[in-house]
């Protein structure tokens, strides 16, 4: 796959129709934790070094694209799971494949670049660069700092999520055995009450 820079977003986007764009981000698609515990896993776990960036793009590019036949995916769908047959584009996570180049890792094409302030942003941070070998080691950097952040992020999610798993337990033989005793007890009181009953008719006859 051919690798571009990040362009200026007017320029993709006077070439590409409307759909070839998501109009959202990430954060407003409908949080699942098991694509989550996915991310988590093939992110953390994997022994698959990071791709590099001379491999796939970080900006949609329709006039690259317009001979490949890419998915129209419902916002609604979001996230896809990560063993989706739809995802067939390499991304910069191991073990993480895209169904659009340069798309998200949810699933679904990238930003609009009308949207999208990276490439602005990138360059202003980056003014000095005069040639591609500076700007791919300014790209790999910024991706490495971004994964890292990324690995950071994960790794809290996966350590609050087994601490809540160990709280989860630690309650549920709270109340197990809270029920136990619930259950001890009420065997305890029949019992009393039973003996109670017995004495109180071995005493009516004597009495009779």
């Amino acid at each position: 796959m051919t690798t571009t820079a990040p362009s200026h977003p007017d320029s993709a986007a006077e070439s590409a129709p409307a759909s070839s764009y998501a109009s959202y981000v990430p954060h407003d698609l409908k949080y699942s934790a098991e694509f989550e515990d996915a991310l988590i896993a093939a992110v953390l776990d994997s022994t698959e070094p990071p791709t590099t960036a001379a491999n796939i793009r970080v900006t949609p590019n329709p006039e690259l694209d317009s001979n490949v036949s890419l998915p129209s995916i419902p916002e609604s769908d979001l996230p896809l799971p990560l063993s989706d047959p739809r995802r067939t584009h390499p991304s910069f996570l191991p073990g993480v494949s895209l169904t659009h180049p340069a798309g998200y890792y949810e699933g679904g094409p990238g930003l609009d670049p009308d949207l999208d302030t990276f490439p602005e942003d990138f360059f202003t941070r980056h003014s000095s660069l005069q040639t591609t070998a500076q700007l791919q080691r300014a790209l790999q950097k910024e991706v490495g700092e971004n994964l890292e952040l990324l690995r950071e992020r994960l790794g809290a999610r996966r350590r609050a999520r087994e601490k809540n798993e160990g709280l989860e337990r630690e309650l549920k033989s709270l109340r197990d055995q809270h029920h136990m005793e619930l259950r001890i007890h009420h065997r305890m009181r029949e019992e009393k009450a039973m003996k109670k009953e017995a004495r109180e008719s071995r005493r009516k006859g004597k009495a009779g």
